[in-house]
């Protein structure tokens, strides 16, 4: 029976059941049901390309999914993450529950600066909870292109919306739900977007990425129930398993914007 299943009948344990210390370890936490069926979808269902791969984990929290992807066969994980105290809760889970040492590190801090300037050997990049965290799409994709992954994992939230949009919104830095504070932070307050899948599937081809998979999360909620999926059925929240090929201008000529739509009378005033 699946993990949620309703009362009953007997719910499935799940990687949160055997490791409830990142319960405790992050104001963000989740439900367990819904952290089990989350680890299911962004884990599980991606061993076949973490068996034996160099990790990066972008905006690694509390190290949960640094550790999801070493039991699930990785050989190394990178995590990086922008708050000290999270950094610690990582490091001291991690040797809690036993895993290897030398088979993780964590860098403390700014994820662009970190990318910037990190000589990293990676094969599949976890990018969990991180786009809906900036504004800085081409930088991070950029970032992202130059370390040659053969994979990138992403499970984001987006706007719900057709066409090609990123919807602008800001967050407190001060909420560890939100955004950390970077070089463009002003006060507490940072700029963020949340891409429609249509503008993020067009950033991420125009950086050599393509979609090779979409979690089925509306199967999962037929079995489960809305109330722990709702914002994947309600495709106000996405997981894409992405290859990357190496094509960086592979976008259609029908996504070059036209001449004729630079101003309302088809004159570039630059």
């Amino acid at each position: 029976m699946p993990d949620g299943a309703p009362a009953g009948g007997a719910r499935e344990q799940g990687f949160f059941d055997d490791h409830p210390r990142f319960l405790e370890t992050s104001s963000t936490s989740a439900g367990v049901r819904r952290l089990n069926l989350r680890h299911r979808a962004l884990v599980e269902a991606n061993r076949d390309v973490l068996d034996g791969a160099r990790v990066l984990d972008i905006a690694s929290h509390d190290g949960r999914w640094s550790l999801a992807a070493l039991e699930a066969g990785a050989a190394h994980v990178t995590g990086i993450e922008a708050r000290p105290e999270l950094v610690a809760h990582a490091e001291q889970t991690l040797a809690t529950y036993g895993a290897r040492q030398g088979s993780y590190r964590f860098v403390t801090g700014d994820v662009f600066a970190v990318l910037a300037d990190a000589d990293l050997d990676v094969d599949v990049i976890q990018c969990f909870g991180f786009l809906y965290h900036t504004l800085r799409y081409p930088e991070f994709f950029s970032l992202l292109r130059r370390l040659e992954p053969r994979h990138l994992l992403m499970d984001t939230r987006v706007a719900n919306v057709s066409g090609r949009i990123i919807q602008v919104l800001v967050n407190e830095s001060t909420r560890q739900a939100h955004a950390a504070a970077d070089d463009y932070t002003e006060g507490t307050k940072t700029l963020v977007g949340w891409p429609s899948p249509g503008a993020l599937r067009l950033m991420l081809r125009t950086y050599g990425f393509r979609v090779e998979d979409t979690y089925d999360w509306e199967a999962v909620g037929r079995t489960v129930g809305t109330k722990l999926v709702g914002r994947y059925q309600r495709g106000e929240r996405v997981t894409w398993r992405c290859r990357w090929d190496g094509v960086t201008a592979g976008s259609a000529d029908d996504d070059v914007l036209d001449d004729d739509v630079l101003d309302d009378e088809g004159v570039d005033d630059a």
